[in-house]
């Protein structure tokens, strides 16, 4: 849980404000009224919070000054206001560390800064590149998004920028300047568009030739900034592009994976594994496919009802999720039944892994309300390369019915 710092004067916004944040984000509001309290309160726990927002106008400090107090302890903020005007949103972009406004309009308002929060939060975990040769501009956009909590690397030059692509394949969003040595920002993009899609890394170009815009774009980019930028125009921008790659990744998700253990479904299971069976085959690769079904499911549903039945297969699907690598492939096959391929697997220790997750799942249980259910599977693994993915599964399916027939609760292997 993290803490949300909230100075505003108003007792109604205020207590709308920290109810929602509480509910919908889980997150622990300070929540004081004045200048002076927020001073006490710094004073103690400056380093606790994740983000503060802050009333612009409060009795005590009617000229902002809460601002310069909460910036000056490194805090991000967001500022609430009442009146809005020019004059206004220049004095609030001024000031270094704001993530944004918000103009006090009602329920759309309070919508809004939930929302906000939930993406700031969320950036942590995010890689931005920014590659341009001028440092005092580069600074200043990594800056801009350190605010938003994102987790930047620097370059001078596109050819920097592609080292650092290279050794960080988790990279979201770059930000590329046009005008760089070695390798300007129209080669970096075609550069990095032949290793990743538009859909797996943002490109937002940038330069002051607003003719750039369209080379950009051709070139692979999802969006373009001119300079000079203000700062809100460039937050607004990189939301809508990271928030675009998560909408694309959650449909992508909806079609590859099961809607209740987030495991890959049976689809996606046979897509991917032909293509993994056929290249270990080609490279004379150890693969073990496995069949796993849960012990006495339809019991579990009887005695304690579908609900404790569903978190059942979420405990166990997190078992199965947790013990295996990335490379591997590990789906729900339909109803209480999970098929695993592991891949570049040593037969002689496939037994043994099995039988460490079979162990697993047996020690453990799942809490429904006040009762504790507890589980068992009983597991058929196929460690021979044969002809193809389908035998396999069926070898294991086999090696299942076996495990089922000796008592359940139990590995059996086709060695």
């Amino acid at each position: 849980m993290y803490r949300v710092l909230m100075v505003e004067d108003s007792r109604f916004f205020g207590t709308v404000i920290k109810k929602r944040i509480q509910s919908e984000l889980q997150a622990e509001v300070r929540w004081v009224q004045t200048l002076s309290e927020t001073y006490e309160l710094l004073n103690s726990m400056a380093n606790d919070f994740f983000i503060a927002l802050l009333d612009l106008n409060l009795p005590d400090a009617p000229n902002g000054e809460i601002v310069d107090l909460v910036i000056g302890k490194g805090i991000p903020v967001i500022i609430f206001t009442a009146e809005y005007s020019e004059e206004v949103r220049k004095y609030i972009w001024s000031k270094k560390n704001v993530a944004d406004y918000v103009i006090k309009e009602g329920a759309p308002t309070i919508g809004y800064i939930v929302s906000l929060i939930r993406r700031i939060h969320r950036n942590r975990f995010i890689k931005v590149l920014v590659a341009e040769d001028s440092e005092p501009f580069r600074k200043m956009v990594c800056n801009l998004l350190r605010v938003h909590q994102y987790s930047v690397f620097e370059a001078a030059d596109g050819s920097e920028a592609l080292k650092i692509m290279a050794e960080h394949s988790d990279i979201r969003m770059v930000v590329s300047d046009f005008g760089m040595p070695y390798t300007d920002g129209i080669q970096l993009t075609k550069k990095i568009r032949k290793k990743h899609s538009r859909e797996q890394v943002a490109i937002i170009g940038v330069s002051a030739q607003e003719s750039m815009s369209v080379r950009f774009i051709k070139s692979g980019a999802n969006d373009f900034i001119r300079k000079p930028f203000s700062s809100e125009e460039f937050y607004c921008r990189i939301t809508q592009n990271i928030e675009m790659l998560e909408h694309i990744q959650k449909i992508k998700d909806l079609s590859n994976k099961d809607y209740l253990t987030a495991l890959y479904n049976r689809r996606y299971f046979f897509e991917v594994g032909h293509k993994l069976f056929a290249n270990a085959k080609r490279h004379n690769m150890n693969i073990t496919v496995a069949m796993a079904d849960i012990d006495f499911f339809k019991q579990i549903n009887d005695n304690y009802g579908h609900d404790a039945g569903d978190e059942v297969l979420k405990r166990i699907s997190l078992i199965l999720k947790n013990r295996f690598r990335e490379s591997d492939i590990v789906s729900r096959f339909g109803g209480e039944e999970f098929c695993i391929l592991a891949m570049n697997s040593d037969p002689a220790q496939s037994f043994g892994l099995f039988e460490t997750v079979r162990k697993t799942v047996e020690s453990s249980e799942t809490r429904v309300g006040d009762k504790s259910v507890r589980h068992t599977v009983s597991i058929g693994i196929c460690t021979e390369l044969t002809d193809c993915l389908t035998t396999m599964i069926r070898r294991a399916d086999l090696m299942l019915y076996k495990a089922k027939q000796q008592g359940r609760n139990c590995v059996v292997s086709d060695r």
